[in-house]
């Protein structure tokens, strides 16, 4: 960019409106330092973080001095490099409807997670180098901190600012950290490129040996999330009926600070939703679900606009509902839910809540699994999942399974999957041999072994099958049985022949037609359930795969959460993004807090 021409006897001011017509300098402050018959000096501050604009250069060839002779010239000095205040940061919103919600993969994007995987041992020592567009990092220890991660990416020329997320690593990773790194402001060139690790310098050359492990790897996934919508987000809440015994009667709801409506327990979806539009509005959407809690169970699945009123909540009074042990509530619902266009998607994704993290889910997991590794956070409860619309079914996973007859582990009655599926099935899965409907006792996976377990099966009897050769590359999993005793017998009993290649039905998953509805309903947490990121792993794949997820508290369109403020004034701007990156800031808004006090409450609720 060129300014407009500036006179040589311009004040501050007008030299000041002449550099903020530059779209990416936003506002600038000048000041003379010297002002003398055959020097001027300016010092222009940058008001605001710019990221890399190149070199500032002043064109003198129209300045002359009085005597014609010698020319002007001029110099431009940096004398003093900004640093990034505390709490600085940026969002962005997303305006596809169809799109945004969700994570994905891409090859550009100024978030991305850096894991390292190895097997056998743990990682004691070791470094690496990181490349950006070409240029290598410095050697950057295994176990680096965040604050070491910071400055050896910092280093890159053209990086103004990242913030760095450690995590620990999961125990099989045998690396004790991974990384999530958010560049600040725009990439030179266009949008940030995908960090690389220096294969000639993983633990070589200039960078010191790996010790422990073997096999030693590390990705870097670009993850552009994209699940703050300009639309705001839903708010999603079950309505749940829970008892022992069949169930009647009434119960009352209410919403804001309007009077409650009573809802009869035998009221059909089409009832209870014309009973809450009265209530919320006409927007609000409902579907009712089996729920098997307890012995007897409905739940509404309703769905309302977001808002930012902490009043406007669904409220539930149940003193009038029959059943034994019978009792109506509200709970919120937590969306996640796999997809791809072509329903192709693979792999793994983890769940970040609240601070904690789960182990890696298969993009398919069961809903034993989902309840089982979301049960493993501290965080959390009580989960049950949402399940189908009533007059939808749950679907199993079909899958080739080796079945021997004479098969046993410790014991028990077992059979073995190629592969490592412990990210998809849980303990309890249902599992369909034959004309048997069984359980899973126990899941685990174990690399081949042609003298024991299911390899020695796969050695003896099916050497030049397929499968015994994927079971080679990618090991087995094992499943005992329940029940498990010795009398189970699959011919006589499932109809069920031996076979290195058996059709089985495993688990209970609600299909989409395009991935796997996660949604679940959270009856007991102490977690902030607003606090969610969903992570995909090193081998997530598919056609446009995306990941899906909603918090349940919804938000209200076109509003974003600024969070720990703590400062007597924040100052907020906008820019657009285009396919160079981010476009020209807006002028600046500052807020200024007048009190974090609550105010006085306009209601009490007794429960």
């Amino acid at each position: 960019e060129r300014s407009v021409p500036i006179d040589i006897r311009s004040n501050d001011a007008e030299i000041s409106v002449a550099l903020n017509s530059f779209e990416l300098l936003n506002e600038v402050e000048v000041s003379t330092e010297t002002s003398e018959t055959f020097e001027l000096e300016w010092a222009i501050t940058f008001l605001y973080d710019v990221g890399s604009i190149g070199s500032l250069t002043i064109d003198t060839e129209n300045l002359r001095c009085q005597s014609e002779e010698p020319l002007v010239g001029s110099t431009v000095t940096m004398t003093n490099i900004g640093s990034m205040p505390a709490g600085y940061g940026s969002r962005e919103i997303f305006t596809d409807e169809a799109l945004c919600g969700s994570v994905n993969l891409g090859e550009f994007s100024a978030v991305q997670y850096l894991t390292f995987v190895a097997t056998s041992d743990a990682v004691t020592s070791g470094s690496y180098q990181l490349m950006l567009d070409g240029e290598s990092s410095e050697c950057i220890q295994f176990d680096a901190s965040e604050s070491q991660m910071k400055v050896a990416i910092e280093g890159f020329e053209g990086v103004e600012g990242v913030d760095i997320v450690l995590s620990a690593a999961p125990d099989e990773a045998q690396f004790p950290y991974e990384y999530k790194i958010m560049f600040q402001g725009n990439y030179a060139y266009g949008e940030w490129p995908a960090l690389q690790v220096k294969p000639s310098h993983f633990g070589a050359a200039e960078c010191d040996s790996f010790v422990g492990g073997l096999g030693h790897t590390a990705a870097i996934l670009p993850i552009r999330d994209e699940s703050l919508c300009l639309d705001g987000a839903d708010t999603t809440v079950a309505i749940v009926v829970d008892s022992l015994t069949p169930v009647g009667g009434t119960f009352s709801v209410s919403y804001g600070q309007d009077s409650s409506v009573g809802v009869s327990l035998d009221a059909s979806t089409s009832d209870v939703k014309e009973i809450l539009s009265q209530l919320m509005g006409s927007n609000v959407q409902v579907t009712r679900h089996d729920h098997d809690d307890l012995s007897e169970g409905i739940a509404w699945a309703v769905t309302y606009p977001g808002t930012s009123n902490k009043y406007d909540q669904l409220r539930i009074v149940d003193t009038f509902v029959t059943g034994r042990n019978a009792k109506v509530n509200a709970y919120p619902i937590l969306t996640i839910e796999t997809y791809s266009r072509e329903n192709d998607s693979s792999g793994d994704f983890r769940i970040l809540l609240d601070g904690e993290l789960t182990a890696p889910l298969s993009h398919q997991a069961s809903q034993k699994k989902i309840l089982q590794e979301m049960h493993r956070l501290n965080g959390i409860g009580k989960v049950k999942m949402l399940g189908p619309v009533d007059g939808e079914e749950l679907s199993s996973l079909e899958f080739s399974a080796l079945i021997a007859n004479s098969f046993t582990t410790q014991g028990l009655k077992a059979i073995a999957l190629v592969g490592d599926l412990t990210s998809t099935f849980a303990p309890a899965d249902r599992l369909m041999i034959g004309t048997c409907e069984l359980e899973i006792k126990s899941i685990s996976h174990e690399d081949y072994d042609e003298t024991q377990s299911a390899g020695n099966i796969y050695e003896s009897l099916y050497l030049l099958s397929p499968e015994t050769a994927n079971a080679k590359a990618v090991g087995y999993s094992i499943m005992q049985i329940k029940p498990s005793d010795g009398t189970l017998n699959f011919l006589t009993d499932c109809s069920q022949g031996d076979g290195a290649s058996e059709t089985i039905q495993i688990g209970s998953v609600l299909n989409t037609g395009n991935g796997v509805d996660h949604s679940m309903i959270l009856k007991s947490y102490t977690a902030d359930m607003d606090a969610i990121d969903i992570i995909p792993e090193r081998n997530w794949r598919g056609t446009a795969p995306r990941i899906f997820f909603k918090p349940p508290s919804g938000l209200s369109p076109r509003t974003f959460t600024m969070a720990g403020i703590d400062v007597e004034k924040v100052t907020i701007r906008a820019s657009a993004r285009t396919s160079q990156g981010l476009g020209p800031f807006s002028n600046s808004l500052a807020i200024s807090p007048s009190s974090t006090v609550p105010s006085a409450p306009t209601s009490v609720l007794l429960y």
